[in-house]
């Protein structure tokens, strides 16, 4: 009889010690959640592309993009590396949700263009836990408005005409605290274009990536082959090129000065997308920089 007690207490003691590990196994599981990968990148632009990343929840971010002129021909001297020849667009970003970020912006000289975007985040790149998702995905869409003049003020000319519009998918990832990379597939659509061959529609592909240097400085590339409308010019026959740029993004105090070289003056999407000339071969690249200063309304981040 004591034999048997004996037997019926160690099994029982077996089955109390796996049940208190399956218990105790079941919290740690609980406990490994998943969270979001943060700062894939420094700024809501790479250089003069978008990032995946947005402005906080109540937040409003000003923005100066400034590029100055070509590094060719003169420009060593006579207009002082291009600094004769700057080209500015001001932008305002406004995070209605963390998720949810909407901005307007104006591009001087050329064209002078207003745009209007929005910016939403579909999904977030997680790690962590049992439930990792490998990539961040976010929407970019914005129209522009063409204010210049028209070329015939003896035709009929429509609203409609001054108008284009760019659509986004930004897929990016975090590989580590080094590395970041990003797709862009990217369709610009121009409600007027010069000639009847010319497609309204371009696509292109943007590629980008962002390396860490030191503590406080990044290396970053993007690049944007156009996958049709390749064979276009402008009116005086001048072939339009691929945006590539190379930038760094420089951590001072808590904000980000973003210096960088492209081949296009434009620092909107429609234009650099579709209507960048600059070659690098020739040194058709312009001097530029990033500037950005955040103001928040949430009045517990005031506190």
């Amino acid at each position: 009889m004591k034999n048997n007690l004996l037997v019926i207490l160690f099994l029982f003691s077996i089955n109390f010690c796996f049940a208190q590990d399956d218990l105790l196994g079941d919290l740690l599981n609980e406990n490994k959640k998943s969270f979001p990968v943060l700062a894939t990148f420094k700024g809501t632009r790479i250089i003069t592309g978008q990032s995946n990343e947005n402005i906080a929840k109540k937040h409003l971010n000003f923005l100066v993009l400034h590029r100055f002129g070509e590094l060719k021909d003169d420009a060593w001297y006579y207009s002082l590396l291009g600094f004769d020849n700057a080209t500015v667009r001001l932008a305002f970003d406004y995070g209605i949700t963390d998720n949810l970020m909407v901005g307007i912006g104006r591009s001087s000289v050329l064209k002078k263009v207003y745009d209007f975007n929005v910016k939403y985040k579909i999904l977030k790149q997680t790690k962590g836990g049992n439930k990792n998702f490998p990539f961040a995905l976010s929407y970019y869409g914005n129209m522009g408005i063409n204010t210049t003049t028209f070329a015939d003020l003896n035709r009929d000319n429509y609203f409609t005409s001054r108008l284009s519009f760019c659509n986004q998918l930004i897929i990016a990832k975090k590989i580590n605290d080094k590395i970041s990379l990003q797709i862009t597939p990217t369709m610009v659509h121009r409600n007027l274009v010069e000639k009847t061959a010319t497609p309204n529609d371009i696509y292109a592909l943007g590629l980008a990536g962002s390396f860490k240097i030191t503590r406080s400085t990044r290396l970053n590339i993007e690049y944007y082959p156009r996958l049709n409308g390749r064979d276009e010019k402008t009116k005086s026959g001048v072939e339009y090129s691929d945006y590539l740029g190379i930038g760094f993004d420089i951590e001072t105090g808590g904000h980000v000065f973003q210096l960088m070289f492209s081949n296009s003056t434009y620092m909107y999407e429609q234009g650099f997308v579709t209507e960048t000339t600059g070659k690098w071969s020739d040194f058709g690249v312009r001097l530029g920089f990033n500037l950005s200063r955040t103001f928040s309304f949430d009045d517990h981040t005031k506190k």
